[in-house]
């Protein structure tokens, strides 16, 4: 006879967090919901019968074998998980599983191991889990997973990690190595999604028709899964939102941090990371991370990608000896530089390079110039010195 599934507390149910707790319950999972958001409980409470809701993470867990923690931030995590009266491992019955999902500093799972000790909860059993993908994947249960800790932890919750993934990586290295590969990740990811926006402010700049810039630099050597993905909606904002300024942000403010620990320079993602806290004092934190062009763009003209879709125009801001070409050379180079950074970071953090490479390859961070030069770049030491075509682009510049 087969064994029950396991009963499942969520806590977080915000734009990842909902759809992979919903896809749960349509995969035959009963899960109980947790968050501060009252609105996205009732919602919640109509994806079917085996969906539930309760008032505090104690409560939601009182009967689950797996807590999955999927809230955006270690700050909002901690009182989740250790609040004296309402927290959730005062709730969770002996030797449950924790998966944290949510992205926190390789250091935070150190602390959460310690914390349980601490209250005396070595009993339970947590996996450092964070995911990449998107919305649309959490719903569709195909998202990137890392998951590192205890072998046989992993395996107990192997069936559930699978439900709500399309690509599930088991980290080796023990707690916090799931992090540290979604640090590395989260590198490229940082540094596209600034490029994006920047390519096109530029290209708009130029007075270039910024729908054929993008047709054309898509389908050249600088495009990427990013750029693919985020220039759209600059294009026609009808398309939708993907994800807000401040996630990316506080993405990228946990590896500049982690790597100033460790005296480790990610010189282009720190220029990235002052990008987004510049969009971020402009008060745009909530709105969707391509808001970050306007700050390449006349104050009195914050749509002007969309308006020269298909109708280039002389302004004032012109820059004649700017071409699609130009731009894509830009981009390469960026590109280059982002796989010198984020590589030797992965060296220095002793995560498996060849794991990470099928990583970023399959994940948001995958880029043209990623899988062209991966590695000659990894035969020179993360260098574009030397690299076939590599001086030929810089060059061009």
């Amino acid at each position: 006879m087969p064994s029950q599934p396991p009963k499942i507390a969520f806590a977080g149910l915000g734009a990842m967090g909902y759809g992979m707790a919903a896809h749960l319950v349509q995969s035959g999972y009963a899960v109980t919901g947790f968050d501060v958001y009252q609105p996205a409980l009732d919602r919640f409470l109509k994806e079917g019968k085996a969906a539930s809701a309760a008032k505090t993470p104690k409560e939601a867990v009182q009967d689950a074998d797996v807590f999955i923690c999927m809230v955006a931030t270690s700050v909002q995590a901690t009182p989740l998980l250790f609040n004296a009266e309402t927290g959730a491992v005062q709730g969770l019955k002996e030797n449950a599983i924790i998966i944290m999902c949510s992205t926190v500093a390789p250091a935070y799972i150190d602390e959460l191991q310690s914390r349980l000790k601490e209250v005396g909860r070595s009993d339970l059993r947590p996996i450092d889990s964070p995911v990449s993908g998107g919305a649309g994947r959490a719903a569709d249960g195909t998202l990137s997973i890392f998951a590192s800790g205890a072998k046989e932890d992993v395996e107990t919750a192997r069936a559930v990690l699978q439900c709500m993934s399309g690509k599930l990586y088991e980290i080796p290295g023990g707690l916090g190595g799931g992090s540290n590969a979604k640090m590395i990740h989260q590198v490229f990811a940082g540094i596209h999604i600034a490029m994006a926006n920047e390519a096109m402010g530029l290209a708009a700049a130029a007075g270039l028709d910024t729908r054929e810039v993008f047709e054309m630099l898509k389908g050249s050597e600088a495009s990427s899964w990013m750029f693919e993905n985020r220039v759209p909606p600059m294009l026609d904002a009808g398309l939708g939102r993907y994800s807000a300024i401040t996630i990316i942000a506080k993405d990228v403010g946990i590896i500049t941090q982690t790597a100033r620990t460790h005296h480790f320079p990610l010189p282009l993602l720190a220029t990235a990371e002052q990008l987004y806290l510049s969009a971020l004092t402009h008060g745009w934190g909530s709105e969707d991370d391509c808001v970050l062009v306007r700050l390449y763009l006349p104050p009195s003209q914050p749509h002007l990608i969309a308006t020269q879709a298909g109708h280039p125009s002389s302004n004032p801001y012109q820059h004649h000896n700017v071409t699609w070409e130009t731009i894509r050379d830009i981009m390469t180079a960026v590109h280059m530089a982002a796989i010198t950074e984020a590589m030797a970071f992965c060296q220095f953090l002793d995560v498996d390079v060849e794991l990470m490479y099928d990583i970023v390859v399959n994940a948001a961070g995958n880029s043209k110039v990623f899988g062209e030069f991966f590695e000659g770049m990894r035969g020179k030491g993360w260098r574009v010195e030397g690299v076939e075509r590599g001086g030929e682009v810089v060059g061009r510049l």
